[in-house]
């Protein structure tokens, strides 16, 4: 899974094995360690009593949790990622809110060196970008 903070945006990126293993199990997740003694875990969560796409952080953890139709629908079908402005659980102020976007990640269309994008979802735009 990829994280990317900007400002008040965080945006998770999962490959195919982890949006299986999120549909399956509710939790997918991933840890960067500076050393041994500082870590920051963030993770994909589905939540039962979830209204809205919401993040948390404590504990140098980023928990972004998802309400079970979402989930489901995001998972069993083509969806490609869905997001929220969630301003409770984030700066609480209205006027900056905190944007959450998560989505399945997709091969890129042009091959780079070194990269190996074989459990990513094939690009909608790749036989397009071939013609």
């Amino acid at each position: 899974m990829k994280i990317r903070i900007k400002a008040n945006t965080i945006r998770l990126r999962l490959t195919q094995p982890e949006v299986e293993r999120f549909a399956r199990e509710g939790y997918v997740g991933s840890t960067l360690h500076f050393n041994p003694q500082h870590q920051l875990h963030y993770a994909l969560v589905r939540d039962e009593g979830a209204t809205t796409v919401q993040a948390h952080y404590r504990d140098h953890e980023i928990l972004v949790k998802v309400p079970m139709g979402i989930a489901e629908e995001w998972t069993e079908t083509d969806r490609v990622g869905f997001q929220n402005a969630a301003t409770s659980l984030s700066t609480g102020r209205a006027d900056d809110p905190l944007f959450i976007l998560v989505e399945k990640d997709f091969q890129c269309l042009h091959q780079r060196p070194h990269e190996d994008e074989g459990d990513q979802f094939p690009h909608p735009l790749e036989n397009q970008h071939k013609l």
